[in-house]
C-alpha cells in the first residue's frame, strides 16, 4: 500500500483525504495575504484533528515555521499521524464540522411535546415515561433535526438566541434534556453522560450562532487564538511558584513584624513598671532621710537615760576603789603587828641605834627601819 503522503500530485488531487485537508487548509489561509497558515492556526487545526482521533492534544511539541504552507502541513501530519487509517475518520469529522457545519450527529432518544403540556415543567406521568423513540439527530446552525429510526420521519426545532436548551435530572436510567423554541418543544434522553453533555454543550452552540457564517466567524476567532507555548507555560508556572514563594515570605515577614511589635509593647510597658519603681523608690528613700537627718539632731530620752548610766557608773567605780582601800589598809595592818609581835619576842639590841631581830629559824632578818619603811 502506498504511503498516503509519498502520493504524486495526481494522485494526491483524486484523494479524497488530500481534498479535504486543502479545503480545511485554504478556510483558514483566507485570513492571511500570503495563502498562508500562522504557526497557531496550524496548531489548532491539528489539535481538532487529534481530539476527533480521541488522542491528547500534543501539537504544542511540534515546532511550526512562521509562515505554514499546505507541503508543511502535511510534513506534520505525517510526523503525528502515520496511520492514514487514524487520520481519515478524524479528517472527515473536522471537514463536516468546518466546512459543512454539522455542529454534531448521534443516536439519541426523543419525544415531541408542546409546550403547553409542561415541556418545562419536569418529569413526565408514570405512562408516558418508557413513550421514547430512538433516532438520528443532527445539529446545525439554527436548527436540531431528528429522525426517526423505524420510518425516518424528521422533527425539527428552529433554534436562535431566544431558544432555551435546559439540562433536566436523571430518570429512570437516563439522562434528560429539552429544548424549546416558541411553542415547539423536544425532549431528548441518553444513557451516557458524557455524551448527553456534548449534545448539551453543541445545541447551545446552534442556537447562539444560528447562521453558517456566524459559526465561521466564531471558527476563525477561535482558531486565531494565541495559545502559550510548552516554554510559556513552563515560565508561567516558575513566575506563579516564584509569586507563592515571595507571598510565603512576605506573609513571614508580617508575622515577625507582629512578634517584633508585641515585644517591643511589652519592654515598653516594663520599661514603664521599672520607672514607676525607681521613682517611687526614690520617694521612700528620700522620705528615710529626711527622718534621719531630724532624728540626729533632735535628742531622745534614751540619750539622756545614757548620761545617766555614765555617772552611776563613775559613783560606783569610786566607791568600789575606795572599799577596795578600806579592805587592803586592815589586812596589811595587821600584817605589821604580826611582825611586831615576833620581833618583841626576839629582839637583840646593837650599838645602841639600830636594832636587829633575829627569828628562831633564821630566815627573817629585818631591820626597824626597814620595817617602817615597809608601813
Amino acid at each position: 500500500m502506498i504511503k498516503w503522503w509519498t502520493m504524486s500530485v495526481n494522485e494526491a488531487v483524486q484523494d479524497p483525504l488530500h481534498l479535504h485537508l486543502f479545503r480545511l487548509f485554504s478556510l483558514f489561509a483566507e485570513t492571511s495575504p500570503q495563502g498562508t497558515l500562522k504557526p497557531f492556526q496550524g496548531e489548532f487545526l491539528i489539535d481538532e484533528l487529534l481530539r476527533e482521533a480521541g488522542r491528547p492534544t500534543t501539537s504544542k511539541r511540534v515546532d511550526f515555521p512562521e509562515d505554514l504552507t499546505f507541503r508543511e502541513l502535511l510534513n506534520l501530519l505525517q510526523l503525528v499521524f502515520p496511520d492514514r487509517r487514524e487520520l481519515e475518520p478524524s479528517t472527515d469529522r473536522v471537514f463536516e464540522r468546518f466546512i459543512n457545519h454539522v455542529i454534531a450527529k448521534g443516536f439519541v432518544l426523543f419525544r415531541k411535546q408542546r409546550k403547553s403540556k409542561g415541556c418545562l415543567g419536569g418529569r413526565f406521568s408514570k405512562s408516558k415515561q418508557n413513550d421514547w423513540t430512538p433516532g438520528w439527530c443532527q445539529v446545525v446552525p439554527g436548527e436540531v433535526r431528528v429522525w426517526q429510526v423505524a420510518n425516518k420521519s424528521e422533527s425539527r426545532v428552529r433554534v436562535d438566541e431566544n431558544s432555551v436548551v435546559q439540562t433536566c435530572s436523571f430518570e429512570t436510567d437516563r439522562f434528560v434534556w429539552t429544548v424549546s423554541s416558541g411553542s415547539e418543544c423536544l425532549h431528548f434522553a441518553h444513557f451516557d453522560q458524557l455524551a448527553a453533555r456534548a449534545f448539551v454543550r453543541d445545541m447551545r452552540l446552534a442556537s447562539d450562532h444560528p447562521t453558517p457564517e456566524s459559526l465561521t466567524s466564531f471558527d476563525l476567532k477561535r482558531s486565531s487564538r494565541v495559545r502559550p507555548s510548552e516554554k510559556e507555560v513552563t515560565m508561567k508556572k516558575e513566575f506563579e511558584k516564584e509569586r507563592l514563594q515571595l507571598e510565603k515570605q512576605l506573609e513571614e515577614e508580617r508575622r515577625n513584624r507582629k512578634d517584633e511589635e508585641i515585644v517591643r509593647g511589652l519592654a515598653t510597658r516594663m520599661l514603664e513598671e521599672e520607672r514607676q519603681k525607681s521613682e517611687q523608690m526614690q520617694r521612700v528613700l528620700a522620705e528615710l532621710q529626711t527622718k534621719l537627718h531630724t532624728e540626729e539632731h533632735e535628742p531622745t530620752f534614751d540619750e539622756y537615760d545614757g548620761e545617766e548610766d555614765d555617772d552611776d557608773e563613775e559613783t560606783s567605780a569610786a566607791a568600789a576603789e575606795q572599799e577596795a582601800a578600806e579592805i587592803t589598809l586592815p589586812s596589811r595592818e595587821d600584817q605589821l603587828r604580826h611582825y611586831a609581835y615576833h620581833l618583841n619576842a626576839n629582839v637583840i639590841y646593837l650599838d645602841g641605834d639600830d636594832v636587829v631581830a633575829v627569828a628562831e629559824d633564821d630566815e627573817v632578818n629585818l631591820t626597824l627601819s626597814g620595817l617602817e619603811t615597809g608601813v
